[in-house]
């Protein structure tokens, strides 16, 4: 199943994109500023070649090498910030292919009327080859060869009438087609695997929510923007793993990690975030009212003691709860410090009235964990 291109995802694919032809795109750029200045001096050397429209032909020089300046000048400011080499390099990839598209068209048209000779070199290279070197998407690059293809068929049919030098030209025009959609195709999957891959580090392999790394990053991301005033901090932990493990092995304790999991997806799944960021700890970061987060804790208990009974086995887990309605003021890491306590006390009444022998744990448990054991949360 293709993935679907959510604006965040796009965002990180076109990242790794820009960040693997940065350097590329500096290093032809660079080369075009020395060709530009050599060309430069070239006409000084050679002024009586170029006669009266010298000037026409130091503006187009002179114009490339201001672009190629002004890129090299975003390399040295942007640096190694991502982010603003993003923002930057959004704009300036499209701007200087269109740019190098337009100056090599309008500089092979001048020979053409000027001396009457039309000369596709320049225009192969810098209309298709240089852009290569920046990250154009293969629809809009396949859209300039066409154009520049219509362009130079037509200027050669026109200045020349020959037929060899429209075939050459043809067959140029699809071999570049077929190859620079490749490239940027085969860019474009690097990038999204390189994403992917990222995507699936953050994920918890068991039960399918994001891990501790995502947690982490989510919290960064509420401590530096103003706090949602409904946001509410959940605390779960599970009550007797351990002894689960230790007793019918690590499968059994995996299904009820997977079950405790799936209560928590079915019931704060739509309100919310939830990671996995321990061995039997679970975070939800939900927005709701006081009144809302009563019945959902509520939900949440039958929803466990509805798997017991489907499992033959029990699902118990200790919740701590604090919102910032009920703490106004403070951050999400001292909400996180509330709830951690307060699931504590919840776990140490849980303990006090069912004491670690009254938990019931049947040898059928281990069989109707080989029957959950693929469980899978949506």
């Amino acid at each position: 199943m293709k993935e679907k291109h959510t604006p965040d995802r796009r965002r990180k694919i076109l990242k790794g994109v820009y960040s693997s032809t940065w350097e590329t795109s500096v290093i032809a750029l660079a080369m075009v500023a020395v060709l530009e200045i050599a060309m430069l001096i070239y006409s000084t050397v050679n002024r009586a070649l170029f006669g009266e429209y010298i000037w026409k032909y130091r503006i187009f020089y002179i114009l490339l090498l201001s672009i190629a300046l002004v890129y090299l000048g975003l390399y040295v400011y942007v640096k190694k910030d991502m982010e603003r080499r993003y923002v930057l390099l959004n704009v300036a990839n499209p701007f200087c292919a269109v740019f190098f598209f337009a100056w090599s068209l309008a500089i092979t048209l001048s020979d053409a009327v000027i001396y009457n000779v039309i000369d596709p070199a320049v225009f192969m290279t810098f209309s298709l080859t240089v852009p290569l070197s920046f990250f154009l998407f293969p629809a809009v690059y396949a859209a300039i060869v066409l154009a520049a293809a219509i362009v130079m068929l037509y200027a050669t049919a026109t200045i020349s009438g020959a037929l060899g030098p429209m075939i050459n030209l043809t067959i140029f025009f699809l071999f570049q087609l077929v190859l620079g959609i490749s490239y940027l195709r085969l860019k474009m999957r690097l990038a999204e695997r390189i994403v992917q891959e990222e995507e699936n580090a953050g994920i918890d392999v068991l039960t399918g929510f994001p891990n501790r790394r995502q947690y982490e990053d989510e919290l960064k991301k509420l401590l530096s923007e103003p706090m949602p005033e409904d946001l509410v901090y959940l605390a779960i932990d599970m009550n007797g793993l351990k002894e689960v493990n230790d007793t019918y092995g690590h499968d059994v304790g995996d299904d009820l990690i997977v079950g405790a999991a799936h209560c928590i997806d079915q019931c704060f799944g739509k309100m919310g975030k939830r990671f996995r960021i321990g061995g039997d700890e679970f975070v939800v970061l939900i927005a709701a009212g006081q009144e809302e987060l009563s019945l959902l804790l509520g939900e949440f208990e039958k929803r466990m003691d509805q798997w017991s009974e489907e499992h033959v086995m029990t699902l118990s887990a200790a919740l701590g709860s604090a919102g910032h309605a009920e703490f106004p003021g403070k951050s999400v890491t001292e909400l996180a410090r509330i709830a951690d306590r307060r699931m504590y006390e919840a776990k140490s009444l849980y303990y006090q009235k069912n004491g670690k022998d009254r938990r019931r744990f049947p040898a059928e448990a281990a069989e109707t964990a080989d029957k959950n054991r693929d469980t899978v949360l949506v």
